[in-house]
This record gives C-alpha cells, structure tokens and sequence, in this order.
C-alpha cells in the first residue's frame, strides 16, 4: 500500500474514502466514539439545531484535511517529486481521535490551519508586504473561533513568521487586526440574527477518558520522535527555506504540545493532541525516505494501521 501512494498517481487519493467509509463503520457498528456534545467554540448557537446530522460531515471534512495536507507538502517541494503519502498517514493517526468521527469545532480549526500553513509557507524573506501576514493572522483567528484555546497561538504565530522574514510594528499591527476581524463578523451576525445571548468565548467541560488513551500519547510520541530525527539526519542535504520550514513546524509542534499538555491535565481532553499531526504528518515521510529508517518506517505503519482497525475490539 505504502508503494501506491509514494508514486505521482493522483488516483491511489480515490482509495481514502474507502479507507473512511470502513473507520466509520467500525466505529458506528461498535460504538466506539458517541460524544454527542456540541462544540464549535462561539458558533456553538449556529450548529445546536443541527445536532443529529453533524457527524455525517467528519468524514468528508477529514477527507479534504487530509488532500490539503497533502497538497501543502508537495507544494512546498520538501521532495524532488510528488507523493501522496502525507494523506494516509493524517488519516490513520486522526483515527485514534475522536473528533475523526464526531463533527466538532477542532476538526473545522484543523482546516482552517492548513489553510493557515500553506500561507506560512509561501513566505518570502525579502517580500515585505502585508497581505500574506494578513492572511496568516485571519485563518488563525477564525480557527480560533472554532477552539477558542488556539488563542493562546497567536503569538507564537508570529515568531513562526520571525523565521522566515523580518518583522516590523506595522506588521504586528496588521496581524493582530486581522485575528480580531472574524470575531468581529461573529458578534455581528449575532447580532444581525437576533440572538439575545452573547457568544460564549471559553467553553471548558471535563471529559471521560477512552480506554486507549495511553496507547495514543504513546504513538504520538514515537511519531513525533521518528519524524524530527529522520529530518534531523537528513538536515545537511536539506535547501535552507526547507530548513527556516522545518523550524516554523518546530515551534508549531511545541506550541500545541503545551497547549495539549495543559488541556489534558485540566480537562481530561485528549483531542488537542491531534493538533500535532499536522506538523508530524509533514515530517513522517522523511522517515519513509531514509535508507537506515525506511524498513523500520514501514513496519511501523503496517503495525499502526492493524492496531488502529483492532482497538475497535479491544477497547470497545
């Protein structure tokens, strides 16, 4: 399988949503995920009458992250050819959350950084113009309508662009009003719309742990670590914007860990920790790549997507 998708056939995509189709029904046919608490940060009002059918839209919308983080990497041309490999691995690892199959506001705050990324990513050291600082700021501030946490990001947004380019006070400046622009168009369609009750901006509720939840830090974890040292090793080889790159996800990676770490010690939630896939999903195929770790690689995701199909059974 792993060969299919490190080609350049666009077609082996069409095999994802049979992949979903059959997540989803195991988790439908044994009941794994239920949540049916409602969180889409401060449109909660927006999406309660809708309560019954919003599941039906994770795995589409987990569909398209997966396409759009797979289009972001080659863009980014981190390799020398196409390859579809980054669209299985965020499929695979999504599936040990739960939010890859009950509709939430992370799963919308997951595009929206993608999205996000792909304007980080087209930084320019010696471009000083505003409007991709502009655009960077806003799609991070409407995810943070969704996750009102993501928040607390926003300044370490601003050290990712550090990275690349130099930053100014008008930059700052330019950033900051465009995160407040959506919670602005929030407020106004509150009020456009007739809702007496002000939106809600922190939403907290302590959450019952799943029985594998261990187990998911653990892949986290090893993901992680084979992903920053199969780069890490490859570093010398790598183009310097790969380089200012790989540290915009460095910081990326540690922002949403702590973050993560916080959410979990406090609420018991586990679902923060699927922010991570999204820089780890990037570096994961340098592992597939390298001549010392890509057995071990492969290896690796055979056995991750057996235990993703068999905890279905074991922690059921």
């Amino acid at each position: 399988m792993l060969k299919l998708f490190s080609g350049n056939r666009t077609a082996v995509l069409l095999l994802l949503p049979i992949f979903i189709f059959l997540f989803h029904f195991l988790n439908y046919t044994n009941e794994f995920y239920v949540n049916q608490t409602i969180n889409f940060g401060v449109w909660n009002e927006f999406f309660t009458s809708l309560s019954a059918q919003l599941n039906w839209f994770s795995g589409p919308l987990l569909l398209v992250n997966a396409i759009l983080l797979n289009n972001l990497f080659n863009r980014s041309n981190f390799f020398d050819r196409i390859t579809y490999l980054i669209a299985p691995l965020y499929l695979v690892l999504m599936t040990f959350f739960e939010i890859a199959f009950t509709f939430s506001g992370m799963l919308v705050a997951h595009t929206f950084l993608i999205f996000m990324l792909q304007q980080l990513f087209e930084l320019k050291q010696n471009d000083e113009s505003k409007s991709t600082i502009f655009n960077v700021m806003f799609l991070a501030g409407v995810s943070t309508t969704f996750v009102p946490s993501l928040t607390f990001i926003l300044p370490m947004i601003l050290v990712m662009i550090r990275c690349i380019r130099q930053l100014y006070f008008r930059d700052v400046l330019v950033g900051l009003i465009a995160a407040a622009i959506p919670f602005f168009y929030v407020y106004a369609s509150f009020y456009v719309l007739g809702y007496s009750d002000v939106p809600i901006l922190f939403r907290y509720s302590e959450n019952i742990l799943n029985g594998d939840w261990l187990v998911v830090l653990g892949l986290m974890a090893i993901s992680a670590l084979i992903g920053f040292l199969t780069f890490m090793s490859q570093w010398q080889k790598c183009a310097i914007r790969t380089k200012k790159q790989f540290q915009m996800l460095l910081v990326l990676f540690f922002t949403f860990l702590i973050l993560a770490s916080i959410h979990l010690l406090s609420f018991q939630q586990i679902d923060f920790f699927s922010l991570l896939l999204m820089p780890i999903s990037l570096l994961l195929p340098f592992a597939f790549r390298s001549e010392s770790m890509g057995m071990a690689a492969s290896g690796a995701f055979y056995m991750l997507l057996a235990f993703s199909v068999m905890k279905f059974f074991i922690f059921a």
